[in-house]
């Protein structure tokens, strides 16, 4: 059995009180819609009490189905990921946001030549 990780015990719980649904509060903590539901289910099996969450709109994909990181990259992501409290899968995504948003590709890979 493994330890349960309850780095995500208040900001869901604070959520679920507020009736926001699973999948945005997924989208807000950048999770997955199942790893919502699996920490309300920890929390109500050990007495919390909160109204039930509804699951909400499927907020795109998510999990290991986008990001695919061999060790080396998640053990650097790691601490930035654990220094903003959020899953490193989570800050790999939203650093392919930021990167995306704001055009940054050609100026992070040089791979291409560029016109003078």
């Amino acid at each position: 059995m493994t330890r349960h990780d309850d780095s995500l015990d208040t900001p869901v719980t604070e959520l679920a009180v507020q009736a926001v649904p699973a999948s945005e509060i997924a989208r807000r903590l950048g999770v997955t819609t199942q790893r919502v539901h699996s920490v309300l289910h920890y929390l109500r099996r050990h007495g919390a009490a909160f109204p039930p969450v509804r699951p909400g709109k499927p907020c795109g994909p998510q999990g290991a189905q986008l990001t695919r990181l061999n060790a080396e990259t998640r053990a650097a992501l790691a601490p930035h990921a654990i220094a903003r409290g959020i899953e490193t899968k989570a800050l790999a995504v939203r650093i392919l946001d930021v990167v995306i948003r704001d055009n940054l590709i050609d100026a992070i890979l040089d791979d291409k030549e560029t016109n003078p």
